[in-house]
């Protein structure tokens, strides 16, 4: 009984066993089979078959699995979820949510026809593209130049229409001049206001590398919200941002650049003065034995070395972006370097359900420099302007040296030459975003900013300077600092009510700004080893030919803005803004300004009267006008200021006396600016040619000039007023077009092209007044040391104001005409205004830029080309040294013929023989890229490498050295310097990874 009882236990638990081995199997197999990982492959292609590059695949609702089509537009993933959707999204397209049928997934992306989620940055926010109703240009990264690029100028050069922007220096070094719409300021800033993710900055300061665009707000109905900084036009840098969840990515990047002279001028060397010698032609100098090419003693090939590491990742709440940039590039010069190191650091954090966002930015960059450009400037007059028999050391080992005036061994100049120039900067910005209700946000944005900057110097005891005046070197050190401190309060809210959607904007601005420095100089030292590290040690202290000084200076900026705008179906935008601001470098009866603005625009594509008209993809018509302004460059200039000068004797004591330096202006104000825009944005067949054209006039009143006073009732002989009136007038055209787009191949073509003309309208009214209504300016330098310009109320600014050469005499006699027609042979009485006349003009009137982009499968090239039309330069080089009569070495061309009749036999002088056509077409910039096959390799997402040629070739009559000039005196436009830092022509090789 017991047995049988036990038998039907033990069957019924093998039963049971059976049962839940088989549930555990089963629900094991459910399990496994709902958490199966798919593996999928795919394509992302446009209509035209063509694959596209850094698609955004994510799974649906599984943020984290998220990767990038690679440059054949081709992707691999892992599904997390059976029966998943595939968002698939990329700037200028369609964004798509596919279906996963089976392991092979091919999407076909359609083109956004309105490019609604093209975003502009505009001031204080942003705005669609669509809805832009002022002349705002954008350049996103993908459209910016590769290659050597030193600064963020580099990439935009020649892709905004009437921004210009030149160098004209091979000095690495050297920051670029840029300008928008022509000269609007004699005394004040000319260049752009710079804002770097909104707050002031440096163009040079963040690194290209770390750049997403750049949006220039060209008029002021844009720039009208940036007060008395805007009348340049504002330059907005928007960095790289995470703000999402992706995976942790590094990206390094790398390029190397070899540099020589484009183009060297053609002074005679040993051979040809030998030569000329033997001819028994006379020359100022006797054979010295030796054959030496100066040029070569004291330069070299440039090289440069750019390194860039990017680290981004982070989740949807939390994520960082990190950039670290180094910078290694030496001038063609001996001494000259550029050495630049920088970092930032930004996060982003949302919390309180994404309410409030937080962005943490940190920027620090240190640059060191070596020789100033001046001194290697100089250095190159001797090098070109000495005997190319003489040689460079004597027998004993000392530098040759002869008592000729101003004539000195350039090899000793740069090698007993010690500068070391360094800056650094530092900028932390917080800014908070709060989204109050529904459309509606406030923002607060703190910023602190640094710069600092140090410049020893030092000359040995073998220096010229030095040896001629029995010193034992010299020896100074300069430093300075700039603090910022920057504050931003603004509110936005957005409404849409059917077919209404309005955007208001509120803010406070506040910034102070400290500036401080100390300088001191002596001579004299013990010993060279100091350098500029112990100045004490120079005996000048003693004899009181020392010196010293400093500075402190403060001001302060505090605005108050608001916008409106709206838009009425998608058709119809209205933009309104003003900005009230005060500076304390104003008047005590000006201390605040009004800086209104406003705009229109009409989408004329989306009326019903062209639904049909299929090739029209965008056309609208803008409108604008708004008031800017130009704040004076010093503080306390409308206050009597007093220097300490001289000594008077006191109760028996000599007491330091106290003399005025400045008069009171009580009405010193802004500059002020008033523009007129109109401009039309248009797109057709499926915006394969699209582009805008933009007229402006811009009328500048209340222009800062220093007038001569009577003292007394003055305290000092000069007053800084606002009187004058100038006016821009102008067009600017962009074209972009795709002329050919197939399976392999694509081609992109943009162009701009810019007229201004610019007029100096009145420079007097009833207080103050400048002699004859003219100015004459700029100055040819020593030996010559003429005025080459004038500035002229009702004529433009950069007019040539001499001599007009027209013939030349039989023995060598310039012959020149007057303005009444008259000939006559050039004599020293001559030289007076009333046988002078305008000349020319050193500003381009016309400016161009031309990039092509040509893709075909894995390659891209790149040509970018810019050019300047209508205008003349000044030859400094040609008219000091081109020249038979002079006591230096000379140019080849100083022997031909002059007018084709005989060898010039004058002294030195400026004629306008030495006017040339400037006009150029230049290929700045030509790039090759490969993009790599990284399929094959887990660890990669992306790999290319570029050849690129930077200041690739000049097509132009002129006979200098490049018709590409500094531009950094506005009164003295288009001399191009005889000691310029000669341009340099690049190569390099660069290297892009993704990991």
């Amino acid at each position: 009984m017991n047995f049988t009882n036990h038998s039907v236990l033990q069957n019924f638990g093998n039963k049971m066993l059976k049962k839940k081995l088989g549930f555990a199997i089963f629900f094991l197999l459910t399990v496994l089979t709902s958490v199966a990982q798919t593996k999928i492959k795919g394509s992302i292609k446009d209509i035209h078959g063509v694959p596209i590059a850094g698609v955004s695949i994510i799974e649906k609702n599984v943020s984290q699995n998220h990767v990038l089509s690679d440059f054949d537009g081709n992707f691999q993933m892992t599904l997390q979820k059976p029966n998943s959707k595939l968002v698939v999204s990329y700037v200028g397209f369609v964004s798509q949510e596919v279906t996963v049928s089976n392991n092979t997934v091919d999407v076909v992306l359609l083109e956004s026809v309105e490019q609604l989620s093209d975003v502009v940055v505009v001031g204080y926010g942003t705005q669609k593209k669509s809805r832009v109703t002022s002349a705002i240009a954008s350049i996103k990264e993908k459209d910016f130049t590769r290659g050597a690029i030193r600064d963020a100028s580099d990439l935009i050069k020649g892709k905004v229409a009437g921004l210009t922007i030149s160098t004209g220096s091979g000095d690495p070094s050297a920051a670029p001049n840029i300008s928008l719409r022509g000269v609007s300021s004699l005394k004040g800033s000319t260049t752009p206001l710079v804002l770097i993710n909104g707050v002031p900055g440096g163009i040079d300061t963040v690194s290209p590398n770390e750049i997403a665009s750049i949006d220039v707000l060209k008029d002021a109905s844009a720039a009208a919200i940036y007060g008395t900084r805007g009348a340049n036009g504002v330059i907005l840098i928007t960095t790289k941002n995470v703000n999402k969840e992706m995976q942790p990515t590094m990206t390094y990047s790398t390029f190397t650049t070899v540099s020589n002279f484009a183009k060297k001028a053609d002074f005679l060397d040993a051979n040809g003065l030998r030569s000329l010698m033997s001819q028994g032609v006379k020359v100022p100098f006797t054979d010295e034995g030796a054959t030496t090419d100066w040029l070569d003693e004291i330069s070299r090939s440039g090289f440069a070395q750019n390194h860039n590491l990017d680290l981004k990742g982070g989740t949807a709440k939390t994520n960082y972006t990190v950039n670290l940039n180094y910078v290694n590039q030496t001038g063609v010069f001996n001494g000259t370097f550029n050495k630049e190191y920088r970092f930032s650091f930004d996060v982003n954090h949302r919390m309180f359900n994404d309410r409030l966002k937080i962005n943490l930015n940190l920027l620090n960059g240190t640059q060191k420099m070596g020789i100033s450009p001046d001194t290697a400037g100089y250095a190159y007059r001797q090098a070109m302007i000495r005997n190319p028999t003489a040689p460079v050391y004597n027998d004993d080992g000392t530098y040759a040296e002869t008592n000729r005036f101003q004539y000195y061994n350039p090899v000793a100049i740069l090698n007993e030459t010690k500068q070391d120039r360094q800056s650094t900067w530092q900028r932390f910005t917080a800014n908070l975003t709060l989204d109050l209700l529904p459309g509606w946000d406030v923002s607060a944005l703190l910023a602190k900013n640094k710069n600092s900057g140090l410049d020893g110097y030092a000359e040995t005891k073998k220096h010229y300077s030095n040896t001629i005046n029995g010193r034992n070197g010299v020896a100074s050190r300069t430093t300075g600092q700039t603090d910022r401190d920057y504050v931003e309060l603004t509110s936005k809210y957005n409404k849409k009510i059917d077919k209404h959607e309005f955007t208001l904007l509120g803010g406070y601005s506040y910034q102070y700004t400290v500036n401080e420095g100390f300088s001191a100089y002596n001579f004299d030292f013990p010993t060279d080893a100091f350098s500029y590290n112990n100045l004490g040690a120079g005996n000048a202290l003693s004899d009181g030919k020392a010196s010293m000084g400093s500075y402190k200076n403060d001001d302060k900026l505090i605005g108050f803005f608001g916008r409106a705008n709206y838009n009425f179906d998608n058709k119809y935008d209205v933009l309104f803004s003003i900005r009230r601001e005060g500076s304390s470098k104003f008047g005590e009866n000006h201390k605040w300004g009004n800086f209104p603005a406003v705009s229109a625009g009409w989408s004329i594509n989306k009326e019903s009267f062209l639904s049909e008209a299929t090739a029209i993809n965008n056309l609208k018509l803008r409108a604008g006008y708004g008031v800017t302004g130009v704040i004076p460059g010093e503080s306390y200039l409308s206050q009597t200021l007093y220097n300490y000068d001289g000594y008077f004797f006191n109760d028996g004591k000599w007491v330091k006396g106290l003399v005025p330096a400045s008069n009171p202006n009580p009405d010193l104000r802004w500059e002020k600016t008033a523009e007129v825009n109109i401009g039309v944005d248009f797109g057709f067949l499926n915006n394969r040619i699209s582009g805008s054209f933009d007229v402006y006039s811009k009328k500048t009143s209340d222009m800062l000039w220093d007038y001569s006073v009577p003292t007394p009732p003055y305290l000092y002989s000069s007053i800084t007023a606002n009187v004058g009136k100038m006016e821009n007038k102008g067009f600017e055209l962009l074209l972009n077009i795709v002329p050919v787009k197939t399976e392999n191949f694509m081609w992109n073509s943009s162009m701009t092209f810019s007229h201004n003309k610019n007029k100096l309208t009145s420079l007097s009214n009833d207080l103050y007044s400048i002699d004859r209504n003219f100015i004459n300016t700029g100055d040819t330098g020593d030996p010559i040391s003429f005025t080459t310009h004038r500035l002229e109320v009702g004529q433009s600014i950069g007019n040539y104001w001499g001599l007009k050469s027209v013939d030349i005499t039989d023995d060598g006699k310039w012959i020149i005409e007057t303005s009444d027609g008259t000939r006559k042979t050039l004599t020293p009485d001559l030289y007076n205004d009333a046988n002078k006349q305008y000349l020319g003009n050193g500003i381009p009137n016309y400016n161009a830029g031309w990039t092509n982009t040509f893709t075909y499968k894995k390659f891209d090239l790149s040509v970018v080309m810019t050019g300047a039309f209508d205008y003349q330069i000044l030859n400094s080089q040609r008219m000091f040294y081109e020249n038979p009569t002079i006591n230096y070495n000379m140019l080849n061309s100083a022997f031909d013929k002059v007018y084709d009749k005989a060898v010039l036999n004058y002294n030195q002088t400026y004629v306008s023989y030495y006017l040339e056509q400037g006009d150029y077409v230049k290929v700045d910039n030509v790039t090759l890229t490969y993009n790599f096959d990284v399929k094959p390799y887990k660890f990669l997402s992306a790999m290319r490498v570029y050849a690129s040629a930077n200041n690739l070739a000049v097509i132009t009559k002129y006979k200098g050295l490049d018709p590409e000039i500094p531009r950094d005196n506005v009164l003295s436009q288009g001399v191009d310097n005889r000691d310029k830092y000669p341009t340099t022509r690049g190569f390099t090789l660069g290297l892009n990874v993704t990991f």
